[in-house]
């Protein structure tokens, strides 16, 4: 098995970090677009850590869930806009069989009252010998977090739209931050360059370099995760992905895929069946 790797999600809110300003976390979800995984030996360390220092259940699925609310991730956004139970489970066992995960999950439904189905997960160890509780309690967080998302969608007109950098940024009170503002343009611009981007900022690009520095981000790192966001959003359309790739100003095809499978460990081809309901759902009786 290549290096095995843990979504960052649930390995930030397993370390549970103390003193994580909005800064500090909005530059750890810009990162995590482009490269949404983290070593899995950091996963396994702080479930067998907080676990020690007696954390609960509850309180890790909390944290899972303050965590995943700011997410932006394209695999996570697509997921989430689900409308369909069955299809959010196929969806997300079809990420967690083509990322590069230390353990192998798969869910599905399983009737455990005569009135509710229930999940039922069977894991399979790839990387280590031992499967933490907290580590399989923040995986079960983490999907079930994204199922009430689905559920909520089922009632609404409309899918939700895929949010932008921007978007976050404001939520996170963040949005007079060098990094968002930068975001912003490239939101609004297309692809253009970063010295292009530094003018319609009206500052030098040395300038706006030092200032992204000083909040833990580059501009190409904000470049990048705006134009996949932008290519997120045009999976849900009726264009080829190579127009998307295009239109998102990707080189070609393959440079589009390539950072998808980085951000999200599945080719934009898997994304879009997800996104479209199209992966077979796991039967639910209910």
């Amino acid at each position: 098995m290549t290096q095995a790797h843990a979504y960052h999600v649930v390995v930030h809110a397993l370390e549970a970090r103390a003193g994580w300003k909005p800064v500090s976390r909005f530059a750890s979800m810009v990162t995590h677009v482009i490269n949404g995984h983290l070593p899995y030996e950091r996963y396994h360390a702080a479930g067998i850590a907080r676990r020690r220092d007696g954390m609960t259940e509850g309180m890790v699925g909390r944290t899972v869930s303050e965590w995943l609310d700011e997410d932006a991730n394209p695999g996570r956004q697509i997921l989430s806009g689900l409308t369909s139970a069955g299809n959010a489970v196929a969806a997300f066992n079809a990420y967690l069989q083509a990322a590069p995960l230390g353990v192998r999950t798969t869910l599905s439904f399983a009737r455990k009252r005569a009135d509710a189905p229930g999940l039922s997960m069977q894991r399979s160890l790839g990387a280590v010998t031992s499967d933490p509780a907290l580590c399989r309690i923040a995986v079960l967080t983490a999907f079930e977090h994204a199922l009430d998302k689905v559920r909520l969608n089922a009632a609404r007109p409309a899918r939700p739209p895929i949010r932008h950098l921007s978007h976050v940024a404001l939520d996170m009170g963040v949005a007079s931050l060098a990094s968002a503002e930068l975001a912003t343009v490239f939101e609004q611009e297309g692809s253009i360059t970063i010295s292009a981007a530094a003018r319609h900022l009206g500052c030098h690009q040395r300038t706006l370099e030092r200032r992204l520095r000083e909040e833990g981000l580059t501009a190409e790192t904000v470049r990048q995760a705006a134009r996949l966001l932008d290519a997120t959003a045009r999976l849900r359309s009726a264009a080829s992905l190579t127009t998307v790739a295009a239109e998102a100003g990707y080189a070609d095809l393959a440079h589009m895929s390539r950072a998808f499978r980085l951000s999200c460990g599945q080719p934009p081809s898997l994304l879009r069946a997800a996104a479209r309901g199209l992966l077979v759902p796991e039967a639910i009786d209910a």
